[in-house]
């Protein structure tokens, strides 16, 4: 389950939620969790009892239970048993939260429905245990799938365009602006940028209608880009195209630094003096992570300038200066003709 959630999470991402679980109603298990004590089933009677269907409605899974059972609530109990050893005060959260994770099992055992000559003493614990390990072993999957399979190779990434001297931008690299005179938009650039993607072989999931950016590229282990775009149509088939490109800190990044920032905060608490022991470590992986960000950054910016020399876009410069190129290749491909909730998988 926790690999076919990961594989299939980024090319359904409207299906998931923000730690990559799937978003499903139904029920395999038996009873949900917490909802014996929490809800009742519901029954549509109609108005004044008159409904012709009078159906029952099973109350839907605890949300509260689905995260105190979830892997990322006990690695967090395990960071904050780890961080009570060093502050006292915060010994007691994580028996708190290891027991509202045993309090899940414990109503699966409670509620489970086991034939009469198999309900035995050593049947209700095995479901007890089951019911602790089974998310604790499909997240440590998910996670695991998602690591290994959702970068793009550092071959693609450390390989370069070919792209004429006069064709590269001088600007920022998180900015692009593109001029057409012949009614080119930013579909036909989404459409050269989704085959370059494909040719390439990047990891990619494409908008679903509610995300903020058109493409995220997933890159290293520690970045990902989001990419958007915008046409300004001035009439005449004349059309700017700009586009966006922005780091996005992926969930390694973000662990990492919390258990670095954790320890540092930790140290300058005890001692009496600035301790560059720690600091300076520190500091040195922020540089490291910041290179990283600008390498897959200038590496995204030259795949989208390849693309809009194949479809014909001309770059704007500073002070809007057009650099007059001449496309490779004319593709007329709009981003329309590609499926909007495709992605490439391994």
């Amino acid at each position: 389950y926790g690999e076919a959630e990961s594989l299939l999470r980024f090319k359904h991402l409207i299906f998931f939620g923000p730690t990559g679980t799937a978003k499903w109603r139904g029920q395999i298990y038996g009873t949900p969790r917490f909802s014996w004590f929490i809800n009742r089933p519901a029954i549509y009677h109609g108005i004044f009892g008159e409904g012709f269907f009078q159906s029952i409605y099973p109350t839907p899974q605890s949300e509260v239970a689905t995260y105190l059972g979830s892997i990322e609530w006990f690695a967090l109990t395990i960071f904050l048993f780890g961080l009570g050893i060093f502050l006292p005060a915060l010994r007691i959260v994580p028996y708190l939260m290891l027991g509202g994770t045993l309090c899940v099992a414990l109503s699966y055992m409670v509620r489970a429905s086991i034939e009469p000559k198999f309900d035995t003493v050593h049947a209700r614990l095995l479901v007890m245990f089951l019911a602790f390990v089974q998310p604790l072993v499909r997240g440590w999957s998910r996670y695991f799938t998602w690591l290994h399979f959702k970068r793009t190779p550092g071959s693609v990434i450390r390989a370069h365009e070919h792209l004429p001297e006069r064709a590269h931008f001088a600007g920022n690299l998180g900015r692009r602006a593109f001029w057409s005179e012949e009614g080119k938009d930013r579909h036909y650039l989404l459409g050269a940028i989704f085959q370059l993607l494909d040719e390439e072989d990047w990891r990619y999931s494409t908008d679903t209608g509610w995300n903020e950016w058109d493409i995220q590229i997933y890159g290293n282990f520690w970045w990902s880009i989001a990419l958007q775009t915008v046409t300004e149509y001035h009439g005449g088939g004349k059309c700017l195209t700009r586009v966006r490109l922005r780091d996005r800190l992926v969930t390694t990044t973000i662990i990492f630094n919390l258990i670095a920032l954790s320890l540092l905060i930790y140290r300058q608490l005890n001692i009496s003096h600035v301790d560059l022991w720690f600091i300076i470590p520190y500091s040195l992986f922020l540089v490291f992570l910041g290179t990283r960000a600008r390498l897959l950054k200038s590496r995204v910016a030259e795949l989208v300038d390849l693309a809009a020399q194949r479809v014909g876009l001309q770059p704007v410069m500073r002070r809007g200066k057009i650099a007059a190129t001449a496309p490779i290749l004319h593709v007329q491909v709009p981003a329309n003709v590609i499926e909007s909730g495709s992605s490439h998988l391994p």
